[in-house]
């Protein structure tokens, strides 16, 4: 598993680019968030913010993550964990360090490919994880 590099804000900008996380542990809302807001990124690597039909927005992306994290073997969403995306933003909340950083490597791995992205994006239909 790969280690944050927090800057002094708490951000990590880099490790699992173009998502950041933010470690608000020591905050009043007591949580790790991934974050999703590049969207020239996602239009100079794929060429379109729409897949398949399948639109990359801020839920669209949280849809992806959900899959990504099922078709892992892991919960679509667990405990302590909350999702908070909207159509410019994709944010989801997590308790732990280590449930958002697990999330945040099958994030970056699946935004990478567009092979993985489109394998996903049923995945994401079937379970209506963009909405």
């Amino acid at each position: 598993m790969k280690n944050p590099i927090w800057d002094e804000e708490g951000w990590d900008r880099t490790t699992f680019a173009p998502f950041a996380l933010l470690n608000a542990l020591d905050t009043e809302w007591k949580d790790v968030r991934l974050a999703f807001e590049d969207w020239d990124w996602l239009k100079q690597t794929h060429g379109t913010d729409t897949i398949d039909d399948y639109y990359l927005n801020g839920t669209g992306v949280q849809g992806l993550v959900l899959a990504a994290r099922l078709t892992a073997g892991l919960e679509a969403v667990t405990d302590g964990m909350e999702c908070d995306s909207e159509g410019d933003t994709c944010y989801i909340h997590f308790k732990t360090v280590e449930e958002a950083v697990k999330t945040a490597e099958l994030a970056f791995e699946m935004i990478q490919d567009e092979k993985k992205i489109r394998s996903l994006i049923p995945v994401s239909d079937e379970n209506e994880f963009d909405l």
